[in-house]
């Protein structure tokens, strides 16, 4: 505190300094007139130096003639000629003393009362501000930020990307259980989703010890029933079956999996390792060497999803949707799958501008390939899930980093 106040102390001395002292000189009249004339003559030529600068660049360009250039120059050169001579007017210095005293003493007050009335002066007080971190997010924040989501999803129960955020929020806090029984209620919203019966199985396991048996299997086969080459459904399906001494099993899912993933990716290497242990256990032969991924070059996993464009409603539709009408913004797989971004506005907000830049990903492990799929779809019931009734505009395939896309919501989907 008493360094900031000695700080303070010398930052106002040199104001004084700056301000203060010269009010106690005098200035003599002629002083005064010969810097307003030195003044006035710079500014004059500032202002033709630009002006000539422009008449070159006329010139230059084509839409000035030579001789216009010559006359407009000797008009400018005269006029600041004229404005640069030295003027006769007289300007008398006083001193200025007592404006001196004056602002010497009102520097220092002045400083005092702004303070006061608008500054903080429990913040020289090291024990109330030692330690303070304003910018970390405390566990107990966290928390309530995702009791506040729960709360609302009580409220808006049909938010499918609400229970998505839940789910992967405890999920992320070892919340497996919770986590588990929020991925239940978003598969109920989006029952065709092989992506969310993966999830849910995932977190079942891990409330369970990491066991695969049971209701997770169960999971995990339907997800699969959906989606055959499901990269996460394919990695539990093999652990499953290697849990259950089922090591031949576990090489096959596993080795599908590999074929969808990089070659030179971190979860190759690992996958390559398990199927390598497997295959072992199962008395079969090692993984050939020289097959290479087949996706390799078609994917990389956890590339983001950029797409900016614009979504807008037919007008012949207009009448058929209500402004508190749910719109759903989404990109997936080409063919159809679990979305790996999702906006959700609505109607009000038509037409509306989009960008999926630092919307949440809901891929998980699975590689976003060279192109996506890109539609938008007014949802009458808020589910996730097409239902007849809901206006919709197709899709488009396009690059998960284009711009420039527009979305036409044209259609109603047949009763």
């Amino acid at each position: 505190m008493t360094s900031f106040i000695v700080f303070a102390g010398l930052l106002v001395v040199v104001a004084l300094l700056m301000v203060a002292v010269p009010l106690f000189r005098n200035a003599s009249g002629a002083q005064l007139e010969d810097d307003a004339n030195a003044l006035q003559t710079k500014t004059a030529l500032a202002v033709l130096r630009e002006q000539l600068a422009e008449l070159d660049a006329d010139v230059a360009g084509g839409d000035m003639s030579q001789a216009d250039y010559q006359r407009t120059r000797d008009e400018l050169e005269r006029r600041a000629l004229d404005e640069g001579e030295t003027r006769t007017g007289t300007l008398i210095g006083k001193s200025a003393r007592g404006w001196g005293v004056v602002t010497a003493l009102l520097i220092p007050l002045l400083a005092g009362v702004i303070y006061l009335d608008i500054g903080s002066p429990e913040g020289l007080d090291p024990t109330q501000v030692g330690g303070a971190d304003t910018h970390q997010v405390t566990p107990e924040q966290v928390e309530e930020m995702v009791a506040t989501l729960a709360e609302r999803l009580k409220q808006d129960p049909e938010n499918a990307e609400g229970w998505f955020m839940l789910a992967r929020s405890y999920n992320a806090m070892g919340r497996f259980a919770e986590a588990a029984t929020a991925y239940g209620e978003l598969a109920k919203r989006m029952p065709d989703e092989a992506q969310v019966y993966a999830d849910w199985a995932d977190a079942l396991a891990a409330a369970n010890n990491r066991s695969l048996a049971g209701e997770p299997l169960a999971l995990i086969d339907k997800a699969l029933s959906l989606e055959p080459d499901n990269i996460k459904a394919l990695a539990l399906s093999g652990s499953a079956a290697f849990q259950a001494s089922d090591f031949a099993k576990a090489a096959a899912q596993w080795e599908r999996m590999l074929a969808q993933l990089p070659a030179e990716s971190e979860l190759a290497t690992s996958i390559r390792q398990g199927i390598a242990e497997a295959r072992q256990r199962a008395g079969m032969a090692p993984m050939a060497a020289s097959a290479p991924p087949a996706a390799a070059s078609a994917a990389t996993p956890g590339a983001g999803i950029s797409l900016v464009g614009t979504v807008a409603l037919s007008p012949a539709l207009a009448e058929k949707a209500s402004a508190d009408d749910v719109l759903f913004v989404y990109v997936r797989p080409e063919g159809g799958g679990m979305p790996f971004a999702i906006l959700r506005k609505t109607v009000a907000d038509l037409p509306l501008q989009f960008d999926f830049a630092g919307v949440p990903s809901m891929a998980g492990n699975r590689p976003i390939p060279a192109k996506v799929e890109i539609g938008a779809r007014i949802s009458k019931s808020g589910n996730a899930g097409a239902r007849p009734g809901d206006l919709d505009s197709g899709v488009l395939a396009v690059p998960p980093d284009a711009s420039g896309v527009n979305l036409l919501i044209e259609t109603e989907l047949a009763q």
